[in-house]
């Protein structure tokens, strides 16, 4: 897992990150309190595809009518006619793909306030251009987290070194009771239930959902699955990700079977 996310965009793993942070939107924003969305690795925005990539075995999965019966219409359905939409309306398969900034900037409302950090001097300047209206800061977003008033947040490093793992714990300790979405690669088990142990270790509790597009008894050097943990926020999300899982596992499966668990610390 390569830090240039352009190499993965519209992977499943994005996939499955974009499916839950909708979810995670449309229940926060039924309060009409002004809200900030925080973005702890905001990358470029968007992302030019090229004709072979990550994507297709992600996003291209969903590249379908809009008027595909998925059991989860309301959440899985609408993901894919949103990023559809940033492409030709006769494509046959995605030529972009919005990253995270702009898929939470699609649901914000007027009032609502973007922060975003993102390290990578060239990337931040993409940030800045694709997201002009948003706070875009060139710092280090686990380094930088602090309780804002009233916020959703989203960590979601590149866990290219294990001590990003333990940051991305300790930066979601830093910001008790704040609503917190938190995205995690899996190859294997060993780091992501370590995760979970750091995060109960630090005093943060909350569910995480897994989605293992593939078996990982084979054992493959590659993303077999993604994670997601929901810190602070109701079960209303939660439980609308873990009914999409009967729509994504089936689309992105790679070898005949998908499965999926979810875990309260």
């Amino acid at each position: 897992m390569d830090y240039a996310h352009a190499r993965h965009a519209g992977n499943a793993g994005d996939v499955f990150k974009h499916v839950a942070l909708l979810a995670v939107l449309d229940e926060l924003l039924r309060d009409p309190a002004p809200l900030e969305y925080v973005e702890t690795h905001a990358g470029d925005g968007l992302y030019p595809l090229g004709s072979n990539g990550e994507w297709s075995d992600g996003i291209q999965r969903l590249w379908t009518d809009p008027g595909t019966p998925y059991a989860s219409v309301a959440l899985v359905s609408r993901y894919a006619q949103l990023v559809r939409g940033f492409s030709k309306p006769v494509a046959a398969r995605p030529e972009v793909y919005p990253g995270s900034p702009l898929i939470a900037k699609a649901l914000l409302r007027p009032g609502d306030r973007m922060r975003l950090f993102e390290i990578d001097a060239q990337a931040a300047r993409v940030l800045r251009r694709t997201v002009p209206d948003a706070e875009v800061k060139q710092e280090d977003g686990l380094a930088q987290l602090a309780a804002p008033p009233r916020a959703l947040v989203l960590i979601d490093p590149p866990y290219t070194q294990k001590q990003q793992w333990i940051d991305a714990a300790r930066a979601a300790a830093r910001i008790p009771g704040v609503p917190l979405l938190l995205w995690y690669p899996i190859k294997a088990l060993t780091r992501p239930r370590a995760l979970i142990h750091e995060l109960a270790k630090q005093g943060v509790h909350g569910t995480a959902v897994e989605l293992h597009w593939t078996p990982l008894r084979l054992k493959r050097d590659r993303l077999n699955g993604s994670g997601l943990i929901f810190v602070s926020l109701p079960r209303a999300p939660v439980g609308a990700v873990c009914a999409a899982l009967v729509d994504l596992g089936p689309a992105l499966q790679t070898h005949g079977e998908w499965g999926a668990v979810e875990i309260g610390f």
